[in-house]
């Protein structure tokens, strides 16, 4: 009698650890919501968890619940069953996880999932500073703030689930509650929509209503420095018209101290013509003086 029990204790220690080796390669579940992790108050969401083929029932586990929340048999495909929720209420906010059973035993669960609930308080304000229309590369400050004394608050950018920042709020005198987020370099990746919202510390999973939208554009920039090729060009250009401008006043000066000299020379030239004349002619000195007088006045004419 003792050997049978022995015998059959065995077993089932080898069945238990084959079962438990078996389970083992079970492949993870995967848990998500449907529309989203974000339900607004009263509206329906639908919990999916996608399995094994080898699934013979699944099962939805509620953080801080010894047994599970809700159990429902795989869907026709088998690899996968829904876990319907026609009103969202403060009952359902929480966080889950799911898990399946074969044959081969139980699967590991999945990662947690949080299924928040807004709607539960007023809205809080958003504001960005300096601008919702910026250049990429510059800083800029959400804040988010709110009359109501929320303990945290929560910034989102609509499409991109990826997108969740959350700060503890401040308060500094008697200024509202707030929160600010910088983001100190934007991109044109940060495009779109944000929204914010308030929960308390005690409920996590309680939002308030979102703060009315805002849209930031950011727009790329243009390098403005000029390139090593544009700085030879005008640095060329700059030497060039040195040039040309001293060669033109050189000319100038050239041409100016040939005039001068011409006149300089004609001058002369009348002068010693009349005396000539007048000292074989013997011409009166006051007729020598018009002559010269003409002469003089013929070579200015000219040489202008």
């Amino acid at each position: 009698m003792i050997s049978m029990l022995t015998m059959l204790l065995y077993l089932g220690l080898i069945l238990e650890h084959r079962t438990k080796i078996q389970a083992g390669h079970l492949p993870r579940p995967i848990i998500w919501a449907e529309p989203g992790s974000m339900i607004a108050i009263y509206t329906s969401v639908t919990i999916w968890c996608q399995g094994s083929w080898e699934a013979q029932k699944y099962h939805l586990y509620k953080e801080g619940n010894v047994n599970p929340w809700d159990t429902q048999l795989p869907l026709e495909t088998r690899n996968k069953a829904k876990f319907n929720i026609q009103y969202m209420t403060t009952t359902y906010a929480d966080t889950y996880k799911c898990y399946y059973e074969s044959a081969a035993g139980f699967s590991e669960h999945s990662d947690a999932m949080e299924l928040v609930m807004t709607g539960a308080y007023t809205n809080p304000s958003l504001s960005v500073w300096p601008s919702s229309d910026v250049t990429s590369g510059v800083s800029i400050a959400f804040k988010c703030s709110s009359s109501m004394g929320f303990g945290r608050f929560i910034l989102i950018q609509d499409g991109k689930d990826s997108f969740r920042w959350t700060l503890d709020s401040q308060r500094h005198d008697n200024q509202p509650f707030h929160a600010t987020f910088v983001l100190d370099t934007v991109t044109p990746n940060h495009n779109g929509t944000f929204r914010c919202y308030g929960s308390f510390r005690n409920e996590p999973h309680l939002w308030s209503k979102s703060s009315d939208p805002l849209v930031l554009m950011v727009s790329e920039t243009k390098n403005q420095s000029p390139t090593h090729t544009e700085d030879g060009l005008k640095t060329y250009q700059k030497i060039l018209t040195g040039v040309l401008v001293s060669f033109l006043l050189l000319l100038l000066l050239l041409l100016l101290l040939i005039l001068i000299r011409y006149r300089y020379s004609c001058k002369k030239k009348a002068t010693q013509r009349d005396a000539n004349l007048q000292l074989t002619s013997g011409v009166p000195e006051t007729t020598y003086r018009d002559r010269l007088h003409q002469k003089r006045c013929f070579c200015e004419k000219h040489t202008i």
